[in-house]
């Protein structure tokens, strides 16, 4: 699951959390928010090998299938996007507990289409919930472009069906990212209910690694949204000097931390049955 093109999306929204105590139920293209909460790369690429000490699942789940007690990361499902609705029942139980907690829940802009995600946001909207809804809008559900989608191409007006805020922001641009997820944010925690964020962004890469995109996108199509990729916007704005530095440590933490991840033991498969019903 790439997550090149949403880089600045997660880390804009996780940014703006308190972690540890706000919940979060990610898009998996969010990587870069997991890491901004504080996952570990060495934890992250435990995952992506599927490897025992994988602290999202014991390497039982499919890679960014992000998950972590610790940090409050709702367990993510195949079928997406199920965790719309576990969200809202984890903001429901935030209310319920008077502890102050906010939940945001992100998911893609195919997924924004179905049904579970009218009755997550109707639900909330209702009780005023302390749930912030994102869409990652990427112009694409794996191979069907938007225009087949959606009827609006503007999907933040669908908040006023809801009668909460819909806001659209640049999703390539991690600082509009982060200012409306601070505002959204800090709605929720006022008791003021939901809102809808829209970041729109651009997926540079297949929908997986087994996704050959080339068959329903112009490259030249990619190639000219890679022109406002996140992280060369985010250069632009820092010393030169600075973003070198981060990218030779940024490197180095990803090649260290695969090759531990990568000799770490695979699980038992004595274990295969473990935490199954039947």
């Amino acid at each position: 699951m790439p997550c090149a093109g949403h880089e600045a999306i997660g880390a804009g929204y996780a940014l703006a959390l308190r972690p540890g105590f706000d919940f979060i139920a990610p898009h998996y293209r969010d990587l870069s928010a997991m890491l901004a909460l504080g996952m570990a790369p060495e934890e992250a690429l435990l995952s992506f090998f599927g490897k025992a000490d994988d602290p999202n699942s014991a390497g039982r789940q499919p890679y960014a299938h992000w998950s972590s007690s610790r940090l409050r990361v709702l367990p993510q499902q195949g079928p997406q996007p199920n965790h719309v609705s576990h969200a809202v029942g984890a903001a429901w139980g935030s209310r319920l507990l008077g502890e102050g907690s906010v939940t945001w829940v992100a998911f893609g802009d195919g997924g924004a289409q179905k049904g579970e995600v009218h009755e997550a946001m109707n639900f909330a909207a209702i009780h005023r919930l302390p749930v912030v809804f994102c869409i990652e809008d990427n112009r694409y559900t794996q191979s069907v472009p938007a225009s087949l989608e959606s009827s609006t191409a503007d999907l933040s007006r669908r908040a006023a069906g809801y009668e909460m805020p819909g806001v659209a922001v640049d999703g390539m641009d991690v600082e509009s990212v982060h200012e409306a997820a601070v505002k959204a944010i800090e709605r929720a925690r006022a008791g003021d209910g939901p809102t809808l964020v829209v970041a729109s962004c651009y997926r540079f890469l297949g929908n997986t690694s087994n996704d050959d995109d080339s068959r329903y996108r112009d490259p030249a199509e990619v190639q000219e949204a890679q022109r406002r990729d996140p992280l060369l916007l985010l250069r632009e704005r820092i010393d030169p000097a600075r973003a070198e530095a981060l990218d030779e440590e940024a490197l180095t933490a990803a090649e260290e931390a695969a090759e531990w991840a990568e000799a770490q033991p695979y699980g038992d498969p004595e274990t295969i049955a473990r935490h199954t019903y039947a």
